[in-house]
């Protein structure tokens, strides 16, 4: 157990007192040896701060107060962090029971490793599952020209190479996952683990929802910073959809295509009727 490596989880917060206690719960009933929790809430007005109080003793540093909003948020958390490996876990979502043993010792295994991530899943405000979204290996093309293949809520990397990489883009508002993805895997190979380890949750107030028009432009400007043929040029749209169809082999292979396309239909109709 002495050489799990730490880990620090940051929680950017503002008002999700829906859904908070069972994101920390999720996270103190795993009893993982060498964790450190920090909570950075953006002055929630609801009772998000009064559900915090009961659980003050599992975290290593607490503040609520208008911060910049979520990158900023994430960015300050990690700032902080004194473990060796970090992520944040968004207000709303949940990890897997047992997920983080199974990320310390997969990190324990491989002491080169700088970049770790798992399976995920599709939970609604009842925690009930939608989708199972089984993760595949993780290309640099694929996460560049056919968006991001590691799943934010469940990845892990090592707080050296982020800092190295230059850290959060704190003024993004919703691809921040994505940008700093990219420059991660950039440097290292990301690591799949066959576990499962984070569940997004979607319900009527989440970005995912709300957001939409903000994540195309983000995922855009990104792809503009990284992509050596930009969006806008006649090439682009002939690469992505090569990119597109290695990500369907990808997912064939792994036998989640179908369980995917039938979890897209059912969001889009979901979003319609909401």
């Amino acid at each position: 157990m002495s050489i799990l490596p730490k880990i620090s989880i940051v929680i950017p917060s503002y008002n999700q007192g829906n859904f908070i206690e069972r994101t920390i719960q999720s996270i103190i009933s795993q009893n993982y040896p060498n964790i450190e929790i920090i909570l950075m809430d953006g002055g929630s007005t609801d009772n998000t701060m009064s559900i915090i109080e009961s659980h003050r003793h599992h975290f290593a540093h607490i503040e609520s107060r208008p911060d910049g909003g979520q990158s900023a948020a994430i960015a300050n958390g990690f700032s902080l962090a004194t473990g060796e490996f970090i992520s944040w876990l968004n207000s709303d979502d949940t990890y897997s029971p047992g997920s983080l043993m199974a990320i310390g010792k997969a990190l324990a295994e491989r002491p080169h490793c700088d970049f770790i991530y798992g399976h995920t899943h599709l939970i609604d405000e009842n925690d009930e599952i939608i989708a199972y979204k089984r993760s595949a290996p993780a290309l640099l093309g694929v996460m560049k020209y056919a968006f991001l293949t590691v799943p934010q809520m469940s990845a892990f990397w090592r707080k050296t190479l982020y800092e190295t990489v230059g850290g959060i883009d704190r003024s993004l508002r919703f691809c921040m996952d994505y940008d700093l993805f990219v420059r991660l895997a950039s440097v290292t190979q990301p690591v799949l683990v066959n576990a499962d380890i984070g569940n997004f949750r979607l319900h009527g107030s989440s970005k995912t929802r709300t957001m939409e028009h903000v994540r195309i432009a983000e995922d855009s400007l990104v792809q503009a910073r990284y992509c050596r043929v930009k969006p806008g040029s006649p090439l682009f749209p002939i690469i992505r959809i090569f990119w597109l169809g290695v990500v369907a082999g990808l997912f064939l292979f792994n036998g989640s295509l179908f369980t995917r396309l039938s979890a897209r239909i059912r969001n889009n109709m979901r979003s319609e009727c909401s």
